[in-house]
């Protein structure tokens, strides 16, 4: 089994745009409910940018505007190798736009659901690169809420996370609050992001709220509680436990039975060696003060490898000793070893133009 992206972008449409922030378009990634992201060309030349789109429909909506202008400016703020990078916005056009690092391979639902479960040094390294990501996500003071297999690309460098778009900043007490304030303002001047009405420092992690997908919303959130760090937690274990099994953890069914299941079962952990079993069942415990937070999360995932880069079961007690991108490039060199994902190339031409192409040509 290899991970395997696509090979060629899909065609534009007529309505898409050419250009998008100076960047020329070069094919379709992907479209949903909220807007279509497109690659185009990056500065060097030698990759794509994604860019994501907003439709026409949304942009007339000053509230989504904003809620798009909060995703930028909390994607602004990440800095991790196991986070798609942000790169610039403009979310005053007509259609909102954010340009972010473009991350060939496929979505992990997708090649599951294709070629079957994650095993072995692979699994090793869906749970080291998606544990770095969340600590550094965390570490920004952000909650991601929405971690899930269609979120989460397997690239030839390992995981990466993508899409903050219901993703919420977390309230610290902090003495430095204020000068830290002014070097945030500054910062969003400095990348074009205009500074939100009420700043991130001043909003409270109270987030009482069951947005996400059913099934992949933590039990504190279906119990109304407030949506923290810990939630994310829970939503890599879950990740993980999909992974090795190859189908959700709580199963499907209607939104309702999804809620109780969650809430009052056990998820199905089948096909976890056991010491990421253990892992992902403290991070799945029903209490948000059970789990580990994402550095502890990191810092057990690491110790998953032997001296020898074998995987094995933890010891109580041992952990790895560094938990810098360092350790975690390690870790993936030795095991992301079976992704064979290539930048795609631009979308075949229809035959009468590719034929008239050719006959333009010199």
């Amino acid at each position: 089994m290899r991970v395997r992206g696509v090979r060629r972008l899909s065609r534009l449409e007529a309505e898409d745009p050419g250009e998008v922030g100076g960047h020329t378009v070069r094919g379709r990634v992907g479209s949903g409910g909220m807007g279509v992201v497109y690659a185009v060309d990056s500065p060097g030349g030698q990759e794509y940018l994604a860019v994501k789109v907003v439709h026409a429909e949304h942009a007339a909506d000053p509230r989504f505007r904003e809620r798009f202008a909060h995703e930028a400016r909390l994607l602004s703020k990440v800095n991790s190798a196991s986070v798609s990078r942000f790169v610039q916005a403009d979310v005053g056009a007509e259609q909102p736009w954010m340009v972010t690092e473009y991350v060939p391979g496929p979505p992990l639902r997708h090649h599951v659901e294709r070629f079957g479960r994650i095993r072995g040094g692979m699994l090793l390294g869906l749970a080291v690169g998606t544990a770095e990501a969340l600590r550094d996500v965390h570490a920004a003071g952000v909650v991601h809420r929405d971690l899930k297999p269609g979120n989460v690309v397997l690239s030839a460098a390992g995981p990466k996370i993508l899409d903050l778009g219901i993703a919420h900043d977390v309230e610290e007490p902090d003495p430095t609050k204020w000068l830290r304030l002014r070097r945030m303002r500054r910062a969003y001047r400095e990348r074009g992001l205009p500074s939100p009405r009420s700043l991130a420092d001043e909003r409270t992690a109270e987030h009482h709220d069951r947005r996400g997908t059913p099934g992949w919303i933590s039990p504190e959130q279906y119990r109304d509680e407030p949506t923290t760090q810990a939630s994310d937690v829970f939503l890599w274990g879950a990740l993980l436990a999909f992974a090795a099994a190859a189908h959700d953890p709580f199963g499907r069914a209607p939104a309702g039975e999804m809620a109780r299941r969650v809430v009052h079962e056990e998820p199905d952990l089948e096909y976890l060696p056991p010491g990421l079993e253990r892992l992902v069942r403290a991070a799945m415990a029903k209490d948000p003060a059970a789990r580990p937070d994402s550095v502890e999360l990191l810092r057990a995932a690491l110790a998953l490898e032997g001296p020898q880069g074998g995987v094995r079961p933890p010891q109580e007690g041992v952990f790895a000793d560094g938990l810098g991108p360092a350790a975690v490039r390690g870790v993936l060199e030795r095991h992301w070893t079976r992704a064979d994902v290539r930048v795609p190339r631009p979308p075949r031409l229809p035959r009468r133009r590719a034929r008239s192409a050719a006959q333009s040509s010199p």
